[in-house]
């Protein structure tokens, strides 16, 4: 128990003592006190004592602490008893009392059971608030339940209850991710109707699931309201744009939003520039691409598989196999594992384009640097290429040198 509680407790117990009376609002302070300390036994105790001594009928507030220390302690069975108990004594709980009650009850999962306390609630004539309703809506919206969050929201209106920025973006989190982007839209426009100025989850809500479904003029037009409104994107905003204007080949767009990003001076991170390379590669700006992946390496982003596929497919469909090749020497120079998807990558590009004896250098780069997990794939992925050139005989000489090696050939190279 800390100082001042204490000194409290000494107080009240002399104002006791001394036979002097105590106003129920001193018992409330002196029952928070004692639940914010833990101490849920002796708040009880002072709650019966009011009982006893008689003087005071225990008011809501003096229940409604009690009540929010059992739920959070997880004695919901108790805190609904006390509850029940505290009506059938005579007082009659408030909407603070139903609403801790109800929050604590969709906190722990127990929607059914909060939602027929809500009932009981208007039943008795006692008008739900903004949090009454916010508690049933999030809770209806973890629970996937989005046409009950709907339908709450438009009971809370007819209640006079007006919706917050909670509220909203409660809402509209759960109409994205049921793929319901026009009535999430709509929504939006009723908050500023309502003077409710969506923050900046509300809008990257909004515009990921229109990139999902997309929508990606939507979700650009969006973007730029929110900028319009002084809303700061965070970096899933910006990685979300510019992913939906690489899709949709705007790579200089997407370089706009990228320059925006660093002004603000938001770290890139494998997402931005997977996305970034993605979109120069659609868009045939291969030199822009790989400034964009030597970039990344300078700024201790280190490429993935993703990247890799992307920038060397892309790469050797544009006819530019040195480009390509020079990108894997870049990943084994700064001593990341080259992987077998992307010596596979390799070794296919040069055998598309004829270049035999690049594909084969590559197999040779691999096995001075031992860098490569599955050797085996990537041998097969040159035997197939010397099979599809009709050089039968490079093809199998290569077999011979992966047993020389001590490369075991699996069934499928040894039919190739």
């Amino acid at each position: 128990m800390n100082q001042s509680l204490s000194e409290a407790m000494e107080l009240f117990q002399k104002i006791e003592e001394k036979g002097l009376a105590c106003s129920e609002i001193t018992y409330a302070t002196i029952i928070n006190g004692l639940c914010g300390a833990g101490k849920t036994c002796m708040a009880l105790e002072i709650l019966e004592q009011m009982y006893e001594d008689g003087r005071f009928k225990p008011v809501p507030q003096c229940y409604n602490p009690i009540i929010d220390r059992l739920c959070k302690e997880r004695r919901i069975d108790e805190a609904l008893t006390l509850f029940r108990d505290m009506i059938n004594k005579g007082v009659a709980p408030n909407v603070i009392n139903y609403t801790s009650l109800i929050y604590r009850l969709c906190n722990m999962g127990l929607w059914t059971r909060a939602l027929a306390l809500f009932e009981i609630m208007k039943n008795k004539g006692i008008k739900p608030n903004v949090f009454t309703f916010n508690s049933l809506i999030s809770a209806a919206c973890k629970s996937g339940k989005w046409e009950e969050a709907v339908r709450l929201f438009r009971n809370m209106i007819d209640c006079g209850a007006f919706p917050n920025i909670v509220t909203f973006s409660s809402v509209l989190d759960a109409l994205c991710k049921e793929g319901k982007t026009a009535e999430a839209l709509n929504l939006v426009e009723e908050m500023f109707r309502r003077g409710v100025k969506p923050n900046v989850v509300t809008y990257s809500s909004l515009i990921n699931s229109l990139c999902h479904s997309a929508q990606w003029k939507e979700a650009t037009r969006l973007f730029n309201r929110m900028l319009d409104e002084g809303i700061a994107p965070n970096v899933v905003t910006f990685n979300t744009v510019i992913h939906a204007l690489c899709k949709e080949r705007r790579a200089e767009e997407a370089l706009s939003v990228l320059e925006l990003m660093s002004q603000r001076g938001m770290r890139l991170d494998i997402f931005t520039y997977n996305s970034l390379i993605y979109g120069m590669c659609r868009a045939n700006q291969w030199a822009e691409a790989t400034r964009l992946f030597d970039e990344m390496v300078v700024q201790g982003v280190l490429p993935d598989i993703i990247t890799l596929r992307i920038l060397l497919d892309a790469l050797f469909q544009g006819g530019m196999p040195e480009e390509a090749h020079k990108v894997a020497e870049a990943k084994v120079k700064y001593g990341m594992e080259l992987s077998k998807i992307t010596c596979s990558t390799l070794i296919d590009g040069y055998c598309f384009l004829g270049k035999m004896d690049k594909a084969k250098k590559v197999i040779d780069l691999m096995v001075i640097k031992d860098r490569v997990p599955d050797i085996a794939s990537c041998y097969k992925a040159l035997v197939n290429g010397y099979m599809q050139a009709k050089r039968i005989g490079e093809a199998l000489r290569l077999e011979e040198e992966m047993i020389e090696k001590g490369v075991i050939p699996d069934l499928e190279t040894l039919k190739l």
